[in-house]
């Protein structure tokens, strides 16, 4: 009995020790299976960088693994944007180097310096090779200058050659944007000919969505579409093939006007060739996207007074670089609003006895400044779609002023009324009504006017819907009142 009892208690405690394990692989695998479903969506991103936070402090190697394995560029470029720095050192170490090629292209440019500088100069090399060429030397561009000749001087004479001559174009032109792989054939080659090249080049190009066909002199003659390319006879010659009216871009074309070719005739890929015609490159839909994305960004800024060369910087945490690129139009507008300060105090000298006109300066000075803000943001979104232009000018002047008159007149017959009803003074109302109407009017016509004149002048019109505009308009709508009043209520 006794021997009996002793081998139950060894047989139950086996059992039991099984359990206990098998419970920790449970509550591991558990664990694992919520590292898994971290969720990346922009709203989840911070309770994501918290799970991924809590393995690394845990030290669970087998989930992290996980984690970074099934986790697409772009996100990881997110977490990484969220993360503490001290934290990507666990996360990095599990890339290889084409997982860290597409990782740098995903980041927006002030963490690419941050992610250089965690990186041996082999990785970064090793990983602007696996780039294609208009990646790499973006990336290259955004690198701190002592950093990039650097990896510049490791590439190999192929690459390096690419990359330099892509870096030597503007940033945002058609050169800055196209990259140089692409699949291009003679003119008097067959369909099986085509075939192989692709078949060659396959690796090195990447996405091929057109043949580029050249003349002997590398001019650009034609392009070859895949669809009829596989529906030919091997034999047939592609200039049978091929589309000769095309369109193509100079290297010096601004990304903007780029941008409105691809939506304007609704392109994937455009070839870019040089004042002769020789194809240099192509340009994707995916780089114009990101171009539309980089003028969005940049005119917002500029219309809230920031800055526009860094757009990402106003979301770091560098304090004093972000007051410095906001301070300037503050400072700009503060000098223009003494204006506004001065006529206000003409105001009170000339009406002594009127303190009643006061309080609707700041009423029709705000009116004013919204109207033509309002106007100013139309104009520079249509010339950022190319619906406005000088060549329209004095259609949309015409219109603009038709629309203001009708909001004048509304805006103008009610703050009349209401202030009858309020100070039950017939001049005063009549006063604050006109003063209302003109001044709605001219800030709407100025609106039009103002970031014309910008663009005229060769600067980014965008500036013109920020404070610029809001601070002239306050100007001239308050002057506006002062004349009405002189002339309604002195006289």
């Amino acid at each position: 009995m006794v021997a009996a009892a002793g081998v139950g208690s060894c047989v139950g405690g086996a059992v039991t020790d099984r359990l206990i394990d098998q419970t920790k692989i449970d509550e591991t695998a558990e664990a694992t299976e919520d590292a898994l479903a971290v969720d990346f969506a922009p709203d989840g991103l911070r309770d994501a960088a918290a799970q991924v936070e809590d393995l690394i402090e845990a030290g669970d190697e087998a989930a992290l693994d996980e984690v970074v394995a099934g986790t697409h560029p772009a996100d990881l470029a997110a977490l990484l944007g969220v993360l503490s720095h001290d934290l990507w050192p666990p996360l990095l170490k599990r890339l290889e180097i084409a997982r860290i090629s597409d990782l740098m292209e995903e980041l927006p440019d002030h963490l690419r310096d941050d992610l250089a500088e965690h990186l041996h100069p082999e990785q970064l090399t090793d990983a602007l090779e696996e780039m294609a060429s208009d990646d790499a030397a973006d990336v290259i561009a955004d690198l701190p200058e002592k950093v990039a000749r650097g990896v510049i001087r490791a590439l190999p004479r192929q690459d390096r050659r690419e990359v330099e001559a892509l870096l030597a174009y503007p940033e945002d032109s058609a050169g800055g944007l196209m990259q140089m792989e692409l699949v291009s054939i003679s003119e008097d080659a067959t369909v099986d000919e085509v075939v192989e090249a692709i078949r060659t080049e396959r690796d090195d190009v990447g996405e091929i969505f057109f043949v580029y066909v050249v003349d002997e002199d590398d001019r650009l003659v034609g392009v070859l579409n895949l669809g009829a390319l596989l529906l030919a006879r091997g034999s047939r010659p592609i200039r049978d093939l091929m589309k000769s009216k095309l369109h193509t871009v100079n290297p010096e074309e601004d990304q903007e006007s780029v941008a409105r070719i691809f939506k304007r005739y609704d392109l994937v890929a455009l070839p870019v060739v040089d004042t002769e015609g020789r194809l240099l490159g192509r340009i994707l839909h995916d780089d114009v996207v990101d171009v539309l994305q980089e003028e969005a960004d940049e005119d917002i800024m500029r219309m809230a007074g920031a800055t526009a060369s860094e757009p990402e910087l106003v979301y770091t945490d560098q304090l004093f670089r972000i007051a410095g690129v906001r301070l300037p139009w503050l400072v700009a507008t503060l000098f223009g609003l003494g204006v506004p300060v001065l006529l206000t105090r003409v105001f009170q000298v000339t009406f002594p006895h009127m303190e009643t006109l006061v309080p609707f300066i700041v009423l029709i000075g705000a009116m004013g400044g919204n109207v033509g803000s309002q106007s100013a943001t139309i104009v520079v979104r249509g010339f950022a779609t190319g619906r406005v232009d000088f060549h329209n000018l004095g259609h949309f002047l015409f219109k603009e002023l038709v629309v203001s008159s009708l909001m004048g007149l509304a805006c103008g017959c009610l703050s009349g009324l209401l202030t009858q009803i309020w100070q039950g003074d017939p001049r005063l109302s009549l006063t604050v009504a006109i003063s209302m109407t003109v001044a709605i009017i001219a800030s709407a016509i100025l609106g039009v006017l103002v970031p014309f004149f910008f663009r005229l002048v060769k600067i980014d019109p965008a500036i013109a819907a920020g404070p610029a505009v809001t601070t002239i308009d306050d100007i001239v709508a308050i002057g506006i009142y002062y004349l009405v009043a002189i002339m309604l209520i002195s006289a």
